[in-house]
């Protein structure tokens, strides 16, 4: 069994484009099996759509 991550693409405003992987209190998160990391990916995809700003957020899952 694999390891998963979830990487994050940020694109448009004022840093251009940018991807890196998901971290939580400095460190890369990671999950145990696919399917959590790509519900993670799909609640926090949900959560960063404001509609209003200039800079898209695009989350999915990978094998670490």
């Amino acid at each position: 069994m694999g390891r998963w991550i979830v990487m994050c693409r940020v694109s448009g405003g004022v840093t251009g484009t940018r991807e890196a992987p998901l971290k939580s209190n400095g460190e890369i998160k990671e999950f145990a099996d696919g399917a959590e990391a790509r519900a993670e990916a799909a609640r926090l995809t949900r959560n960063m759509d404001f509609g209003c700003s200039s800079a898209r957020y695009q989350y999915w899952a990978e094998e670490a």
